[in-house]
């Protein structure tokens, strides 16, 4: 049974799942953007739940556990889908392959998130191990969303020709162990609230005027310099990293 301070975080974690169900119907009738936007509405979504039961002192092995599977229904299964119906361009068996490969290696990457959490092994805070299953579900939406920009701004269909390898690849560094930096623990009161005021201002002005590019351009810079730090500093990460549970 869960105690009346678990319930939000729970209600956020759940607003997560809906998102990842909804999403999955909305490509099944050919609303692909609006698919892609319910997945990133999940990333905010999915940042927040794990913050909030730290803050409220409301961890729970429950939580943790619905967590993971939100995660899977709306990084892996949502995203999975997208690609296979929104890529008509390739063969479906093709496509088939890809998306179920993607799903695997999102459960995998969440299994083995689980698994070391539950071995008690130490889990650096400044550090993932391979790439979240939020930032590469949500790669694969913010994808959609640009090549509908490009598509109805200057007729440009090239996004979605390399959706598919992209997808590939996305899950071969998620179940990797390249060291990908944590951003998000950079980001707070010990900055300054000066500069933090001064971050999210821009980064709300910038996705205000252009939300499409915004969105590409913030997740595309991210994992080029995560990727290239990792390729740079991999040796000195040590064996057994695993992500915090708010991007497992």
């Amino acid at each position: 049974m869960l105690k009346t301070k678990e319930l939000i975080p729970t209600t956020v974690t759940l607003g997560n799942m809906i998102c990842g169900f909804i999403s999955v119907l909305c490509v099944l009738n050919q609303k692909f953007e609006i698919a892609a936007w319910l997945i990133v509405a999940a990333m905010a979504l999915d940042a927040f739940d794990g913050k909030l039961a730290r803050i409220m002192n409301s961890t729970s092995r429950i939580g943790a556990q619905l967590d993971s599977m939100a995660d899977l229904i709306t990084f892996g299964i949502a995203p999975a889908v997208l690609i296979v119906k929104a890529c008509s361009h390739l063969p479906h068996v093709i496509l088939w392959g890809i998306g179920l490969f993607f799903l695997m290696c999102t459960a995998f990457r969440l299994a083995r998130f689980n698994a070391q959490k539950d071995e008690g092994k130490d889990i650096p805070k400044h550090f993932f191990a391979g790439l979240p299953t939020t930032l590469s579900g949500g790669t694969v939406a913010q994808l959609i969303i640009l090549n509908h920009f490009l598509r109805t701004s200057f007729g440009i269909d090239t996004v979605i020709t390399l959706l598919p390898f992209i997808t590939f690849l996305l899950g071969i560094v998620m179940v990797s162990k390249i060291p990908f930096f944590n951003i998000t623990g950079k980001i707070g009161i010990q900055q300054g609230i000066p500069a933090m005021v001064l971050e999210f201002s821009a980064a709300i002005l910038f996705f205000i005027i252009t939300p499409q590019l915004a969105l590409s351009t913030t997740l595309s810079c991210y994992l080029i310099i995560c990727i290239m730090y990792g390729v740079i500093k991999g040796k000195q990460i040590r064996k057994g990293y695993s992500p915090q549970r708010s991007f497992s």
